[in-house]
């Protein structure tokens, strides 16, 4: 069959096209370049400091095969697993690792010095392992813009060389053993948005952060630091969480001046020694979900949050708040919205006779009885003298021998006081929040 020039041409495009149209269809991309062999000897040396003994280099470490990126199993979260290397490459073959995460591992070396002889990395993710040791100061030399280590058993203070890496946007040290005070130069870091150093061992004050102003998430919670918190944390204007809490020294403070934090959705400042009472202007924050200021000493009023249409959550457990139960508050609760004023001094006229399950007012005000614990247990007056109690802890009612285990099969909740008879009930306060670090995975390029 014959074809003119132009028919042979249009021919020869269509097919390229066609060819095109399939891989795209069926996933097979073209084979990519190779790391330089200076970062492959660094990738050996990375997986002997960090102890991991499945990468196998006689594979590429930048096609995407399975021992360089492995696929999560149906039962697998990417937040608290994930074995990935990606790479960027260029038309030239040249490629070079840009993102190390390998979640959950059980890895149990140390952090990799070695780590700096990759010129382009941008993310090393090592959370959920069983790391030790201190973080490398030779990191000071890298390009890094994530840093996420929590859930290890990291030692040693955070190194000032870290205040270098001008390009970080997320530090996460949750959840290890990092000791000594912070380094100022964490203010050199005025890229970051993300900073959480909650549950290690740190001392010391809460250093200043005020050039810290794009930060949007700051997490200090039972990290060993001291109060106060300083005022420069009223910069921080484009916090969308903020949560301090559990720290340690002597005396008080008022309330920090937050109210030009408008884009507040997580708001917890507990345990933090502070005094006064609860500005008004946490009414503005319109995006606030969650607001947790309990075992503080703040006083006064409750402020008219009506308007926090958003707001679920509400803390206010173990301060001193002697003004009334709002009307507000009780004319609003739902299932949606869990209230805890319990441990407060609050006017004993104003609390309502009936338990309302989404708010607990356990031992909300002053009463001259030290038995009063709650006005709706009036609906269950004691019986008799009880002098010990059973209970089936997480079971149905049961009797063993002749003693009686009350049943414990309430889901409770984030905030309730729900007696169950004469001698039994439940107060709840609190709920365990997790965040991880998100789940990094690169296109390779």
């Amino acid at each position: 069959m014959m074809f003119k020039p132009s028919s042979t041409l249009f021919f020869i495009i269509m097919l390229i096209l066609s060819m095109a149209l399939f891989l795209q269809i069926t996933g097979i991309q073209a084979q990519v370049g190779h790391l330089p062999p200076n970062e492959a000897d660094a990738l050996q040396e990375i997986a002997k400091q960090l102890g991991k003994e499945d990468w196998d280099f006689s594979l590429n470490p930048c096609d995407g095969n399975a021992s360089w990126r492995t696929p999560l199993s149906k039962n697998q979260s990417s937040q608290i697993f994930n074995n990935v290397v990606n790479c960027t490459c260029s038309p030239d073959d040249a490629c070079h690792v840009v993102n190390i995460s390998l979640k959950g591992q059980d890895l149990a070396g140390v952090l990799p010095p070695s780590l700096a002889k990759l010129p382009s990395i941008k993310m090393i993710d090592l959370s959920y392992n069983y790391l030790s040791g201190p973080i490398p100061h030779e990191w000071q030399s890298t390009e890094l813009e994530f840093i996420c280590l929590e859930n290890n058993m990291l030692s040693g203070n955070v190194p000032a060389e870290l205040g270098k890496l001008n390009k970080l946007n997320i530090l996460v040290l949750t959840a290890n053993n990092l000791t000594g005070e912070l380094p100022m130069e964490l203010n050199n870091l005025t890229n970051l948005t993300e900073l959480r150093l909650d549950s290690n061992y740190f001392s010391g004050r809460i250093p200043n952060l005020g050039s810290l102003t794009q930060l949007q998430k700051l997490e200090i919670r039972g990290s060993g630091l001291e109060g106060p918190i300083p005022e420069s944390i009223s910069l921080l204007t484009n916090l969308s969480r903020l949560a301090i809490s559990d720290l340690n020294g002597e005396g008080s403070q008022v309330f920090p001046n937050l109210s030009s934090m408008t884009k507040m959705n997580k708001l917890m400042l507990r345990g933090c020694r502070l005094t006064g009472s609860i500005p008004g202007y946490i009414s503005q924050m319109s995006k606030l979900q969650y607001l947790d200021l309990s075992f503080n000493d703040l006083g006064g009023d409750i402020p008219d949050l009506s308007g926090l249409n958003n707001l679920e959550k509400m803390y206010l457990t173990g301060n001193s708040l002697n003004g009334n139960v709002p009307s507000w508050l009780t004319n609003q609760i739902n299932n949606y919205r869990q209230v805890d004023l319990s441990y407060n001094h609050l006017n004993e006229t104003t609390v309502p006779k009936e338990c309302i399950e989404p708010l607990n007012l356990f031992r909300s005000y002053t009463s001259s009885e030290d038995s009063d614990l709650g006005k709706c247990l009036n609906r269950f007056p004691c019986l008799k003298d009880y002098y010990s109690v059973h209970i089936n802890c997480g079971g149905q009612r049961v009797t063993i021998g002749d003693k009686v285990f009350e049943a414990d099969i309430d889901l409770s909740g984030a905030a309730r006081f729900l007696p169950s008879n004469d001698h039994w009930g439940i107060s709840n306060t609190g709920r365990l929040v997790a965040h991880h670090c998100l789940s990094l995975t690169m296109v390779v390029a």
